[in-house]
């Protein structure tokens, strides 16, 4: 771990100190129901030991819906005191002691903050009313955003990662969890207030049955999302020449994205989105995809099928919002002479005209059958040369910019030299001693439409 993560929760340890000194000084302990006590212990226990991990780091349990009844009910040292017995007696195989230091301090402060808001503004107690409500939404909004605030430092500093895209990332999928729990909560107070430990043991298995549905639905995504990765890899494997060609075009789309301030889950979506952008090339033949010398005019009209195929694929997928657009029009030009549509300027969607630029530039700078590759300088010139008239001005400006920041100059030329058979090897040896003869030079510029 960095220093700065192990100062960071030094820090916070300090802060959790200060905390437990301050509500010892307000809040005073006068009778304990161990008994119930001890069953909310347990039935945190339980439930934190068994987390759902979030796609960027960090994890949820639904822990909270018993954790926020207890703030409803104990005085704020107590739900502390849950807190971290619960945090040093759940099992989970990634179990440390700096992890465990940093979420007793953060669970500490978090909690303790915003319990003591919560008896702040409510100091009867739990009661149905407009006071207790407030109070408990208060309790809510701060713990929340402390909690994840926290969370994603440690995050950021431990995997050098921008702070907010982290935040960006996972906070979508802690807010529902989060605040779906609440009423939980609420309930589990009420009923515990006013029938006993019974009330709460009936809510374990609606909470096993509400993480099993999250899990269910993470996993689903990730094993999905995993899918279009091995789709990816697959249908670069189909045509020998473009080996890596989406990794390569996702990479960049998702550096120009972000460097046009896109919310990181659009840039998510955008790289999942360039990753298949070529998806309708599996119904394109494979002598027109490995021929090796130039496309006829029927061949390429058939060529250019492949965007529109691609968006039909996917138009109908509820992962991918707008993303069948994205692909139909990536190969639009900004002064209307693309295909497959003709569109022109703004009306070509934005992730288009972003996945143009990158298509384009990986495609100069890798070797092709029917040409050798562009330096990287030499590839970005003719994309802002290509400005107002293939590419949006915006986004070869943008790209410029990524270029000089990732040092794309210094990106080696990809030859693959895949291995030609039968008439696809005779007709690369001909073209080329036939060019060498005629002293023609070989064609070192490339069509940006692959």
């Amino acid at each position: 771990m960095p220093f700065k993560s192990k100062l960071f929760i030094f820090l916070l340890a300090g802060m959790a100190l200060g905390i437990i000194i301050f509500l010892s000084r307000h809040f005073k302990i006068e009778e304990i129901d161990y008994l119930s006590l001890f069953i909310f212990l347990v039935v945190i226990v339980l439930f934190e030991s068994f987390p759902v991990r979030l796609p960027r780091g960090g994890i949820i349990t639904v822990s909270f819906a018993p954790v926020f009844a207890a703030i409803l009910l104990f005085n704020p040292l107590l739900v502390i005191a849950i807190e971290i017995l619960s945090e040093l007696l759940y099992i989970r195989k990634d179990k440390t002691i700096v992890k465990v230091l940093f979420n007793v301090s953060q669970l500490t402060v978090s909690v303790g903050t915003a319990s003591a808001l919560y008896h702040y503004v409510n100091p009867d107690g739990l009661m149905i009313s407009w006071r207790c409500f407030s109070a408990a939404l208060l309790f809510l909004v701060v713990a929340f955003l402390l909690n994840w605030l926290f969370v994603t430092l440690i995050l950021s500093l431990t995997q050098n990662e921008n702070f907010f895209k982290l935040w960006l990332l996972n906070v979508k999928w802690a807010i529902p969890s989060f605040f779906c729990m609440a009423p939980l909560g609420i309930l589990i107070a009420i009923i515990y207030k006013y029938i006993g430990l019974i009330g709460l043991l009936l809510f374990i298995v609606p909470l096993f049955l509400a993480r099993y549905s999250f899990l269910s639905y993470v996993n689903t995504r990730q094993s999905f999302l995993d899918t279009i990765e091995s789709l990816s890899k697959a249908l670069d494997a189909k045509d020998p020449y473009t080996r890596g060609h989406s990794s390569r075009v996702a990479e960049l789309a998702v550096e120009l994205a972000r460097e046009l301030k896109w919310p990181e889950d659009k840039v998510e979506l955008l790289k999942y989105i360039a990753l298949i952008h070529d998806v309708g090339k599996v119904a394109i033949p494979e002598r027109i995809l490995k021929k090796a010398g130039a496309l006829t005019k029927e061949e390429f009209n058939e060529m250019k099928t492949h965007s529109g195929i691609g968006a039909e694929v996917i138009k109908n997928n509820n992962f991918f919002p707008g993303g069948a657009a994205m692909i139909k029009h990536h190969h639009e030009r900004w002064d209307g002479t693309g295909y497959p549509d003709g569109l022109k300027g703004e009306e070509i969607p934005e992730g288009a005209r972003i996945l143009a630029v990158a298509d384009a530039f990986d495609a100069m700078t890798s070797d092709r059958p029917y040409r050798r590759a562009m330096d990287p300088a030499t590839a970005l010139q003719e994309i802002r040369e290509g400005a107002g008239s293939q590419f949006d001005p915006r986004m070869a400006e943008a790209f410029t910019r990524v270029f000089h920041r990732l040092n794309l100059g210094e990106r080696s030329i990809r030859k693959e030299e895949p291995v030609l058979y039968g008439e696809q090897a005779a007709a690369s040896l001909v073209r080329e001693s036939t060019e060498e003869k005629k002293g023609i030079p070989q064609k070192n510029c490339c069509p940006f439409d692959e």
